[in-house]
């Protein structure tokens, strides 16, 4: 067997990366260029996708915050108002917002007054959020203060029941059940 090759195994750690080469391609009937990673086959391969980082996500939210919205026309104009204006100010028209809704009858006439208890929840979450941003949480009192620094550490000792058994028993392997047929003949009467 002098022409047989006998193959050696590889030192750990001494593995091939893929072979791969960056390219930019260009799509047919538009001059958009786009990279794509062509594999160790020539085939094109799936890109490795990376998460934006936080410092990033955060820069693109602010801006998209605070542009402008186009009017009703379609122009931005410099008295367009920003979309986190517009978000404040829906939430503090919800905050506003009377629980106090008319009750129509069958023919719709208003036959009396109602409190809703959903816009009165709806607007008091909304009121509690503008306060918490507008002014922050507010401050605590003394007493609470006193009572997180003296209570920060609670110790709990649980005793074991005593068993009434002290004997442990192995869980034996159940039989396996196996249906039963009956035997019988088929008698009929005419």
């Amino acid at each position: 067997m002098e022409d047989s090759v006998e193959k050696k195994p590889e030192q750990p750690g001494t593995e091939k990366a893929p072979v791969e080469s960056v390219e930019m391609v260009r799509h047919q009937g538009t001059e958009k260029l786009t990279k794509r990673i062509r594999g160790e086959g020539g085939k094109f391969v799936k890109q490795p996708k990376t998460m934006p980082k936080s410092e990033d996500m955060t820069r693109y939210l602010r801006n998209l915050l605070n542009r402008a919205e186009a009017n009703e026309d379609g122009v931005i104009t410099k008295g367009s108002k920003s979309r986190i204006s517009k978000v404040v100010n829906r939430i503090i028209k919800n905050a506003e917002m009377d629980p106090e809704q008319p009750v129509y009858d069958k023919f719709g006439n208003i036959s009396h007054t109602a409190i809703d208890p959903k816009i009165m929840m709806a607007s008091a979450q909304s009121f509690k959020e503008i306060m918490l941003r507008a002014y922050g949480a507010p401050s605590k009192s003394d007493e609470e203060l006193n009572a997180m620094k003296l209570q920060t550490v609670k110790v709990i000792i649980l005793q074991h029941p005593e068993l009434m058994d002290k004997n442990v028993y192995e869980e034996k392997p159940k039989e396996k059940l196996e249906p039963k047929f009956i035997d019988a003949e088929i008698v009929e009467n005419k």
